[in-house]
């Protein structure tokens, strides 16, 4: 009788965890879009070039910065991004 209120949270857990993962998977997303559009006197070059830099590296792409404002933005993005 004891082992049953411990695999109820067993289960519990392993729900939630399943269930929190899409969230968990969009907050990377939206923590590059705000942090790269958040960056003052940024030229739109830049932003999107950040924004790609932490996507491929999130997404363990290869790195792939271009050129001119882009690749400086990209740079930055890339720092920012954690292959997993």
């Amino acid at each position: 009788m004891m082992n049953n209120p411990i695999n109820l949270l067993v289960i519990t857990l392993a729900i939630a965890s399943i269930a929190m993962t899409p969230m968990m998977i969009n907050q990377n997303a939206n923590a590059a879009s705000h942090y790269c559009s958040d960056e003052k006197g940024k030229s739109k070059a830049w932003i999107e070039g950040c924004k790609q830099g932490w996507y491929d590296h999130d997404h363990c792409l290869s790195y792939n910065p271009g050129t001119g404002e882009v690749a400086q933005g990209y740079k930055v993005g890339w720092s920012k991004g954690s292959c997993k």
